[in-house]
């Protein structure tokens, strides 16, 4: 069987993302096996309160994935992830769906502070994108505590065109033109010249992974040859 890891994005978990949403079922219905993992930090095993103990996240992550990989799929804080260990190990992880991500990879997480303020218990009234990470975060069962420390851990990853350059794997990248998080996402298509690109209507952020188009797309583009 063909092993395919999925890698939620901040405040999600494999089994409140990924088994919730239907993936785990479907990839094994196509032959592929699932490889379940959870970013540190994130889901019911909790982790550190110290930011800094989440300064290498990729390097974490690394660890937990099999040698054997035929592929990857990601979303969000997981699409960088993968967009790291590429640039550290090109074509180490076989072919990656990436969704979830834009141009957003090239700067700071914005929303960070208010994030950590209303997990914090500081902030009453929540903006909607925060109040939609909330929710997204709140179906994990993650410690809040941890996801504060992720959100202030010392930048990383931190990825340049340059480094995105010596990508080998085949790559897609989809994103929905109402995610105020990853659009837009001209420079990162520019960086990767060579992926393939899929843009949908109608889904936001945190809706991408429950969204069946991403899905199909998704196992349709792990099926390629």
């Amino acid at each position: 069987m063909k092993k395919v890891a999925l890698i939620h994005g901040w405040g999600g978990s494999y089994s409140a993302t990924w088994q919730a949403d239907g993936w785990d079922a479907a990839l094994r219905a196509k032959g592929f096996t699932p490889v379940g993992v959870d970013i540190a930090g994130h889901g019911a095993a909790g982790g550190s309160h110290l930011s800094a103990d989440y300064a290498d996240l990729a390097s974490d992550l690394a660890l937990k994935l099999p040698s054997d990989l035929y592929g990857a799929i990601g979303f969000s804080l997981g699409t960088k992830l993968l967009l790291e260990l590429e640039a550290r190990n090109p074509g180490a992880n076989g072919r990656l769906v990436l969704g979830g991500i834009g141009d957003n990879l090239f700067a700071p997480e914005q929303v960070g502070p208010t994030l950590v303020a209303a997990l914090r218990g500081d902030l009453t009234e929540h903006p909607p994108q925060v109040a939609a990470l909330l929710a997204y975060a709140g179906k994990s069962g993650s410690d809040p505590a941890c996801l504060a420390a992720v959100l202030e851990r010392p930048a990383n990853p931190v990825l340049t065109e340059a480094r995105l350059a010596t990508a080998q794997a085949p790559i897609l990248i989809f994103n929905s033109t109402e995610d105020a998080v990853a659009q837009p996402d001209a420079r990162l298509r520019a960086a990767l010249p060579a992926a393939e690109h899929q843009l949908i209507d109608g889904t936001g952020h945190v809706g991408l992974t429950s969204d069946a188009r991403f899905r199909d797309a998704a196992i349709a583009f792990l099926n390629q040859t």
